[in-house]
Order: structure tokens, then C-alpha cells, then sequence
């Protein structure tokens, strides 16, 4: 897949087939958008092309930086966007930071000037609230009608709808914040996951009979509730079944420690026996099993993390 990573760098020769959106999760209304301008570049003989932003353009325009504690948090990093583009198909994605120039391109010009000139465009797709140009001047009727005019084949996908719900990074967000990882499975298409090299901890799990391995919490990245997960991790492409903590670790961690409010992910893998230090593994969450907790003592809390571990071990049996 061809990576086009700034404006000036655009020089694309053959004729495509561009799905234009934000994409921010790549969730099932997306799929329906990307999967169909690939389609129709199948049908009409033009390389299939993914637009979309490096950033999220709701944090430039409210000038907050993306790992702010008050910035709009992301479904996915922008390297998992950029893998599962390319397990789509797309043969060239067009990822471009949302800028000053992006921000102030006005409608007209956005059409005539990118998606005509930039893009080479012979046919788009987007979905059915897609709105672009300064102050969001266009939408996909406006863009309907400029296709029209220029000759250009526009397709305007509805909502996808899970349930009655209309799938949307909105809702999925919600459902992340509370816990509700089968809603954000389902939405997804995919189970929610974070990827991250495997960072020295305090051994104390490993002390205590319960190795574990920690990955620092993404702070760019929309995070579930501070618990207990049953989950799963990947390692080199193997999948093992594992329980993951998603947290402070206040039982561990005192108070007054400059660690404290710093989050990590700590996962004990089953049947796995291994050095995984500085390596980088995915952790899926599959189901919210508890919030977390403070302990009187240290042995109350590895008695629940056994329990906890047992917990996952007959929930992952049953699937």
C-alpha cells in the first residue's frame, strides 16, 4: 500500500476509487464506506483510496493537544488505522494531518482542488452525515451534486445499525467509558485492544506466584474503566487466554508515590512461560469483570487476583 503522509507529497497518477471520512475506529459504519470504494475500484478498473486524518480534527480546532487529559480520546492509534487500511485492501492511503490549511480550505475548494486534482477522483464514497470544507460549508448532498456536475460516480452510505442503534465512534465511546466491551465488540467488529512494549514492573505478581507483564495505559487512547478484564493477548501472532488489570494499582501504590494516577494495563497470561520485556504484544478486552479496588493487605489482594484468574480461566472455557 502506497503512504501519502503530507499535501505536498501528493502525486497520484491513476484514477480512484476514494472513501473520504475521519475513520476514527474504523467501526462498522466505516466498513461499509471503505469497503465499497474498494468494491467499486474492483468493478471500474481505479486503485482503491482511503482519505483520512492523521489526527482528529475536533482536537486541532479546539487547540488541545491529542495526549491531554481533557482531548478527545481515540478508538484506535494511528498505526492500528494504518494496519487494518492495509488489511483492507486499499492500494493507497492518503493520511494527512488536519491543519490551519485544512481547517481554513473551503468547500469549493476541498472538491475542485483535492478531491478532482489531488485525489484524481473517479468515483467517492462516503457516508450519509459526511461534511468537509471550512465551517463543514459541504455535506454528501453538496458533494452529490459537484460528482454530478464533474462526472464523477458518488456514493452516499446509509447508517449501519446494530439493534436499533446507529453505529457511531459517539456511541462507541460511551460504551467504552462504561465497561461494556461486548456493545464495543459488536460495533467495532472486533474486540477493543491496545498494543504496547512490555515495560519493567515491580515483580511483585512474580513474587507472589502471579507473573504478570505491564504496558503502559495509551494516553492518546479512549480507556475503559479502571478493573478487571478477561482478555486476551497476542505475542508473535499467538493468541493465549489472559486476565488483564486496567489501573492505579492502589493497594500497591501509595498515595504520595509520583507513580500514583499513572495507569497501566498488568496481565497475567495463561500457559505462557517467557521473558516478554521491551517486546511488543496486543491486549483484546473481552468482558469487564469488576472495578478496582484498594486492599487492607497485599495477601487480600493476590486471594482475589487468584479468584479473578480463575474467573477468566472458566469464561474463556465456555467460549
Amino acid at each position: 500500500m502506497q503512504i501519502f503522509k503530507t499535501l505536498e507529497e501528493l502525486n497520484i497518477d491513476p484514477k480512484t476509487s476514494v472513501a473520504l471520512g475521519n475513520f476514527d475506529g474504523l467501526h462498522l459504519g466505516h466498513r461499509v464506506i471503505t469497503e465499497g470504494a474498494i468494491n467499486i475500484a474492483k468493478e471500474r478498473g481505479l486503485a482503491s483510496l482511503c482519505f483520512t486524518f492523521s489526527n482528529h480534527p475536533f482536537n486541532f480546532i479546539m487547540q488541545r493537544n491529542e495526549d491531554d487529559y481533557n482531548a478527545l480520546k481515540l478508538i484506535c492509534s494511528e498505526d492500528e488505522k494504518i494496519r487494518l487500511i492495509e488489511e483492507m485492501g486499499f492500494d493507497i492511503l492518503v493520511n494527512l494531518p488536519f491543519d490551519e490549511e485544512m481547517m481554513t480550505m473551503s468547500a469549493e475548494d476541498f472538491f475542485n482542488d483535492f478531491i478532482v486534482k489531488k485525489l484524481n477522483a473517479g468515483s467517492v464514497s462516503v457516508g450519509f452525515n459526511y461534511s468537509y470544507g471550512a465551517r463543514a460549508g459541504g455535506n454528501s448532498e453538496t458533494l452529490k451534486r459537484e460528482c454530478e456536475r464533474t462526472g464523477i460516480n458518488c456514493n452516499i452510505h446509509d447508517a449501519v445499525k446494530v439493534d436499533g442503534r446507529v453505529v457511531s465512534s459517539t456511541l462507541i465511546r460511551e460504551m467504552i467509558s462504561i465497561g461494556n466491551m461486548e456493545l464495543v465488540k459488536a460495533y467495532l467488529g472486533r474486540a477493543y485492544s491496545f498494543r504496547g512494549s512490555v515495560a519493567h514492573g515491580r515483580k511483585i505478581g512474580t513474587a507472589m506466584g502471579i507473573p504478570t507483564v505491564n504496558i503502559p495505559a495509551p494516553a492518546r487512547l479512549m480507556l475503559p474503566p479502571s478493573g478487571v478484564y478477561f482478555s486476551r493477548i497476542v505475542i508473535d501472532g499467538r493468541e493465549y487466554k489472559s486476565v488483564s488489570n486496567i489501573g492505579v494499582m492502589p493497594t500497591i501504590t501509595a498515595a504520595s508515590s509520583a507513580a500514583a494516577g499513572a495507569k497501566t494495563i498488568e496481565t497475567n497470561i495463561f500457559d505462557f512461560d517467557g521473558d516478554l520485556y521491551g517486546r511488543d504484544i496486543i491486549v483484546y478486552f473481552d468482558h469487564f469483570s469488576r472495578a478496582e479496588v484498594k486492599f487492607d493487605t497485599k495477601e487480600k489482594l493476590f486471594d482475589q487476583i487468584k479468584k479473578d484468574c480463575r474467573n477468566a480461566a472458566d469464561y474463556h472455557g465456555r467460549k
